[in-house]
């Protein structure tokens, strides 16, 4: 009997820490399978901060003991009374998605949530944090074509009802993307889909509904940031025409150009991190959009065609925004600049003057010292002729000469004498500095 050999096991190097959590990243978050009928609720709440995580272990906890124990953990699959729960931490927010395998059959009943009664009475309404969505996808078997939009719109309360085929025509969507009691509904009718790729679809379209609210965040803030602005660039404008003119001085102008640059800062690491966070999950629901493979059905408007025409302009005005603020940034940094060179420049023009008035004082004293020299040099030749007069007169008187012109010829020698001992001197002087 041929048996297979054993496999021997590698001996490896050391491994880099984490590596199998960076290995494992890829299946952190598996999709669930759902067959139809079937219903998926999903809750996204707001993440605050880190302690709320081990809030929403502990309320997962009421329903499956184990899930205290999960410290750590990024997600959580549980089993209560034949629905299957399903808990994910993302870095701003967490999802609490119910699923059930066993939903209304029937189109009138499609959103009748009597299947969540299976939960702890306000098991829902106490999940923490904040919501900022909650999607509603009923799951329909429909074997042949889709009921008519006329049949599927009073599910929606008759409003404008949007939808199309999806993945690859093996299903379809409709849904208004109107929140009704907090939650926003999808109908999706099932044609061929298997239970991997109804579950996947399902997360798809509950995905699209979650980073759409997440992305819309900032837009009140947008909305807010947009006068703000409009006031900052009238400033800026205002400071810069006063530069120009040089109505002021360049202190008080630099003073308010900094109190400007400290308010525009602000707002930017205040409100930086929300628009990069808009425009990163405006990408999702790109890519969320572009995985449901759309088709388009007659009479309903495509779903990718409504996001366009009213979700894409509210990314565009949030990232219109994050790009105004930061070229006022760059204005205000290049005002600072320009007003900063005109500084130097006045600085560079009065240190001019200040050197030329001390060339100007050092040459008068450079004259006033020389002619102290010169006072000097008379001075001491008059003493040192004085001196001279006291040996000269007596050899004078013994010899029989003039007094007065023996002592008058040494002058012009004392005189030599002082000036070559004072040049002597200086030369000194300079050698030692």
């Amino acid at each position: 009997m041929n048996t297979l050999p054993v496999p021997r096991s590698l001996t490896l190097p050391p491994e880099l820490p984490q590596r199998q959590r960076l290995a494992d990243e890829l299946h952190a978050r598996p999709f669930e399978t759902l067959s139809s009928p079937g219903c998926v609720l999903s809750v996204a709440t707001l993440r605050v901060d880190a302690a709320q995580d081990a809030q929403c272990l502990a309320h997962l906890a009421e329903l499956d003991a184990a899930a205290a124990d999960a410290r750590g953990a990024t997600h959580l699959r549980l089993q209560w009374r034949g629905l299957r729960i399903k808990w994910e931490r993302h870095t701003e927010f967490f999802s609490f998605s119910v699923f059930a395998e066993s939903g209304p059959a029937a189109l009138g009943e499609a959103f009748d949530t009597a299947w969540l009664a299976a939960l702890p009475e306000g098991w829902l309404a106490r999940l923490p944090g904040e919501m900022v969505a909650a999607t509603l996808v009923a799951l329909l078997p429909c074997a042949g074509e889709p009921p008519h939009v006329r049949e599927v719109a009073p599910l929606f309360g008759n409003e404008l009802v949007v939808g199309n085929r999806i993945a690859d025509g093996a299903a379809t969507v409709v849904t208004d993307l109107r929140a009704v009691d907090g939650v926003t509904r999808f109908l999706v009718f099932d044609h061929a889909l298997n239970r991997r790729r109804a579950g996947r679809t399902a997360q798809r379209l509950v995905e699209i509904d979650t980073y759409r609210m997440m992305a819309l965040l900032s837009l009140p803030l947008a909305a807010r940031r947009m006068g703000e602005l409009g006031a900052e660039e009238e400033e800026l404008a205002s400071l810069m025409e006063r530069f120009r003119s040089a109505a002021d001085g360049d202190e008080a102008l630099l003073n308010e150009l900094v109190a400007l640059a400290a308010r525009v800062e602000h707002a930017l690491a205040d409100h930086g991190a929300r628009f990069s966070a808009t425009r990163a999950y405006g990408g999702i629901v790109d890519r969320r959009m572009a995985e449901l493979r759309e088709a388009v059905v007659p009479g309903l408007q495509p779903l990718s065609e409504f996001l366009d025409r009213r979700f894409r302009p509210a990314i565009e005005s949030c990232a219109a925004t994050a790009a105004r603020q930061a070229e006022l940034s760059k204005r205000i940094a290049r005002a600072a600049q320009l007003l900063q060179t005109r500084s130097e420049v006045e600085r560079e023009r009065q240190n001019q003057s200040l050197l030329a008035s001390l060339d100007r004082r050092q040459g008068l004293q450079l004259r006033l010292q020389e002619m102290v020299e010169g006072l000097s040099v008379i001075a001491m030749t008059y003493y040192g002729v004085g001196l001279a007069a006291y040996a000269l007169k007596p050899l004078a008187k013994a010899v029989g000469a003039n007094e007065a012109w023996v002592v008058g010829a040494t002058v012009p020698f004392v005189a030599l004498a002082v000036v070559v001992n004072l040049r002597r001197l200086r030369r000194h002087l300079a050698t030692a500095h």
